[in-house]
């Protein structure tokens, strides 16, 4: 198991249980992608939720807390889920509870066809608090019931009537809190959902499903706010392309380059369970980079041409300081 799968799987489980080795990408890999499964079950209409959202919640536009993420002042029509570049919410941390916001390390937000969410992420990955909307009341439903147990619990909020709905999660202990948590969102703002790098072109039929990005809450001055981003691609025959970039600093022991793409050293990994197909760049510009599948073993369409293909029309960028720096869409 090489540093990238370890540390891959264990994001894309979303917060399973982890089990790191060498550096932990496999692990952080399975997490993520259980997330992006879990998350497609609660989306496919996009809409109702910003403009009923104030209206039904009480939500305003008031505070002067700067955005999250790049603030998009020209944003298309369309609503939540209508766009994997845009979020049509932002969370006002200035209203987050001090029980809550004082555990909060990281924030990651994800926008994908039918959905968008965000996450305050504590220590050890652990959720401190989630905000998830979407227009389909149903599946909206089955979400809580996934988050509902155990050590979180959940809650579905909105207007069935209208057919928006959101769903509010907290630890068990800070349930008391949901109201709290909901009067922080600002729906009077539209976020660019951006991450450190582009991809050129798509190849015919394929479309972008998916934008997952982690940015450090708080820390010391002038260091990275990027922790990690992802890239879901859904081929024109529905299959899914993979494309991780993560800031973390990681030893790299088990890389061994066999080809180089755009002048980066890159290793093609190849093994019988879930992430460990794919190509490695251990240090594509100031990150680690991985493009991968969802397949549970090698298969005849996703091979290291296949990922090459995506990685020569990677660009990353040098600046993870700055989200406002970032390519305005990462994709086209």
């Amino acid at each position: 198991m090489t540093d990238l799968e370890s540390r891959v799987s264990a994001t894309l489980t979303e917060r399973a249980d982890r089990t790191l080795a060498v550096d932990g990408l496999h692990d952080k890999a399975v997490r993520t992608a259980r997330g992006i499964r879990r998350r497609r079950l609660f989306g496919t209409a996009a809409a109702a939720i910003v403009a009923a959202g104030a209206l039904l919640l009480g939500l305003t536009a008031g505070g002067a807390a700067t955005t999250s993420l790049p603030l998009e002042t020209a944003a298309p029509p369309g609503g939540v889920g209508s766009d994997p570049a845009l979020l049509h919410f932002d969370i006002d941390m200035s209203r987050i509870p001090p029980r809550l916001r004082e555990r909060v390390v990281a924030m990651e937000w994800v926008s994908g066809k039918g959905y968008e969410k965000v996450t305050g992420v504590g220590r050890d990955d652990q959720l401190v608090f989630m905000i998830a909307l979407t227009t389909e009341t149903d599946r909206a439903r089955e979400w809580v019931a996934g988050l509902d147990g155990g050590d979180t619990r959940a809650m579905e909020w909105g207007s069935s009537d209208t057919g928006s709905a959101g769903v509010v999660a907290t630890r068990w202990d800070d349930r008391d809190l949901f109201w709290d948590v909901i009067r922080a969102v600002r729906v009077d703002r539209v976020q660019r959902c951006v991450m450190p790098l582009r991809l050129a072109e798509l190849p015919e039929g394929a479309s972008w499903s998916e934008c997952q990005t982690r940015l450090r809450y708080g820390g010391p001055a002038g260091s990275p706010v990027w922790i990690y981003s992802g890239l879901t691609i859904t081929r024109a025959d529905g299959k899914i392309v993979f494309i991780w970039a993560d800031g973390r600093s990681m030893a790299s022991p088990s890389f061994h380059a066999d080809r180089a793409v755009g002048g980066y050293p890159a290793q093609w990994l190849s093994g019988n369970e879930q992430f460990k197909n794919g190509l490695w760049m251990p240090a594509f510009g100031p990150y680690q980079l991985y493009v991968t599948d969802f397949e549970a073993a090698p298969v005849d369409w996703f091979t290291a041409e296949v990922a090459q293909w995506y990685a020569a029309r990677l660009t990353p960028s040098t600046n993870l300081r700055d989200p406002s720096s970032w390519p305005r869409r990462a994709v086209g």
